[in-house]
């Protein structure tokens, strides 16, 4: 397997692959963190990407795909692929971000009715807190990398949302 020409692989490439790497990295550090105190004695818990739910797991998952396509890209030369390579990046970060948005707000909260979200606390007896961990916005700044990445390159590639493409046969005409 050779590897293809280095110089024709640009930075928004390798933030993509970087992106990717950290999303994987981050997956092993909390992605949601609660903690309860009862009469002074103290209890804490978090749980990775890898159990904090589909939406941690399959948004990391994401942008490994994403990663690594663009890797294997570099490494294959000119892959196949049904769309443009940067416009199959930017859909799974895409994805992968507003997934982890919605994890992070579906996620249960130390909450006592009145509106203070993230923490409760009634007198001395008893607190609790809740809330979203260090992993989580370690994801979050790889998705909006690979999406910001992946749409930089796409748009120097010439791909544009707005304008339709012409096709190759005209209309029907009445």
């Amino acid at each position: 397997m050779a590897i293809s020409d280095s110089t024709k692989v640009t930075t928004l490439d390798w933030v993509v692959i970087g992106a990717g790497l950290l999303a994987y990295i981050s997956s092993f550090f909390p992605w949601y963190r609660t903690s309860v105190s009862v009469l002074g004695i103290e209890r804490s818990a978090s749980v990775n990407a890898w159990n904090a739910g589909f939406g941690a797991w399959f948004s990391v998952l994401l942008l490994v795909v994403a990663g690594g396509l663009m890797l294997a890209s570099m490494m294959v030369g000119r892959l196949r692929l049904p769309a443009p390579r940067s416009l199959i990046t930017l859909g799974l970060s895409a994805l992968a971000a507003v997934t982890i948005l919605l994890r992070w707000v579906t996620f249960p909260d130390a909450s006592d009715g009145s509106g203070d979200l993230g923490s409760v606390e009634v007198g001395t007896l008893f607190t609790a807190s809740s809330g979203a961990g260090f992993g989580l916005y370690l994801g979050l700044i790889a998705a909006i990398a690979a999406v910001v990445a992946s749409l930089l390159t796409f748009r120097a590639g010439g791909g544009n949302f707005f304008t339709q493409t012409p096709s190759s046969t005209a209309p029907p005409t009445a």
